[in-house]
């Protein structure tokens, strides 16, 4: 006759599985808690980074200008690469840098500082924004482990009530005020990241009586409707609807009420200049080729975006082939002067001798080849 187990032996096995099963829990529930915990941790590194990247103080009046930012992560997981910088210069000048690196999470944070401390520290040695693109390009490019990056760099300057900006790979300014200014898009320079050379236009701006600018990444204007992205025209309808004190954060607010669906980061700076000091001035548009860009077409369907004449166009876009075969590059200048354009061609030299002086203070003489025909 087979042995029944005694009560105390079934209590005993059932207590050693109680023990088994409670111990298992409590380290899962062991092993959770530190995953937790360090996942907490690196939260916290990323908010640290996000701190330093993405989000320096920024005061509401910088030179002559009233300014806000804003900056709002996407719906999506990770912390991205959107960042903003602004600072002041000589001459009671503001400067604003707004960009935006591919990727997400602490990486490209880091990335994000890096090149945000970059396009400042060109800006602070005195260089353009253009410069400061062209030579910040292959710097950080080298930082960036295959990802790209845009960036916009604009200079307000009270003295000639202007906005001078360059952008690689990345929307223009919104300006709008008493006209809606809209950029020439013709030959823009590419993303930092793709082995392309950037930093290669460059746009003035007459600032009037009431105008507002928006510096913005693409989360914003890519935002989704129920059909289709919002757009930059309906962006620009929004800077425009902004009150007198509206901010930053009331734009990227009424986008994200607009949306149905946010899926990237958005940062948006807005800058309000308190008055206009000098005479407003003209509309300037630069553009540095090489020889392959002169004998391609690209000068010349820059010009003609310019309202270049056909005749003028193909004889200003010569002249930059010959001195880029001279220079290396050339650098195409047009003032949209009323009734014609003035068309103003210069060794790409002088540009890349000023940016490698940074404030040396060199001034190298040119030839240059000038037209208002």
């Amino acid at each position: 006759m087979a042995q029944v187990p005694s009560i105390p032996s079934i209590v005993a096995v059932l207590t050693a599985v109680a023990v088994v099963v409670l111990g298992g829990g409590y380290l899962m529930l062991s092993v959770r808690t530190r995953r937790l915990g360090n996942q907490r941790q690196a939260l916290l590194r990323d908010v640290g980074l996000l701190q330093q990247a993405l989000l320096p103080p920024v005061p509401e009046q910088l030179g002559a200008v009233r300014t806000s930012v804003a900056y709002r992560p996407s719906d999506g997981p990770g912390a991205g690469g959107d960042f903003y910088d602004a600072l002041t210069l000589p001459g009671d000048r503001a400067a604003f840098i707004l960009g935006d690196i591919s990727g997400h999470g602490h990486k490209a944070l880091a990335r994000t500082a890096f090149m945000r401390f970059t396009l400042r520290a060109y800006l602070e040695a005195g260089l353009e924004p253009r410069e400061a693109l062209q030579l910040a390009g292959p710097v950080v490019a080298q930082h960036l482990d295959g990802d790209f990056a845009t960036a916009v760099i604009a200079i307000h300057d009270p003295a000639e009530s202007s906005l001078t900006y360059a952008c690689a790979g990345h929307p223009a300014p919104i300006v709008v005020g008493p006209e809606r200014l809209e950029p020439v898009l013709v030959a823009s320079s590419p993303p930092v990241g793709l082995d392309l050379r950037t930093g290669l236009r460059q746009t003035t701006l007459p600032l009037r009586p009431g105008a507002v600018i928006c510096l913005y990444t693409d989360g914003l204007a890519e935002a989704r409707k129920a059909t289709r992205i919002l757009g930059r025209p309906r962006l620009g309808d929004f800077v425009e609807e902004l009150r007198p004190t509206g901010t930053a954060a009331d734009l990227i607010e009424r986008v994200a009420a607009e949306a149905r669906l946010v899926t990237d980061d958005m940062a948006a700076v807005i800058v309000r200049p308190s008055s206009v000091i000098g005479a407003v001035g003209v509309r300037r548009e630069q553009l540095e080729v090489d020889l392959e860009d002169a004998s391609s077409g690209l000068a010349e369907r820059f010009l003609a975006a310019c309202q270049v004449g056909p005749a003028e166009r193909a004889m200003m876009a010569a002249t930059a082939g010959r001195m880029a075969h001279e220079h290396g590059t050339a650098v195409i200048d047009v003032r949209l002067t009323a009734p014609r354009p003035q068309v103003e061609v210069l060794p790409g030299n002088v540009v890349n001798i000023k940016a490698a002086a940074g404030t040396a203070g060199l001034a190298p003489g040119a030839g240059s080849a000038i037209s208002n025909s």
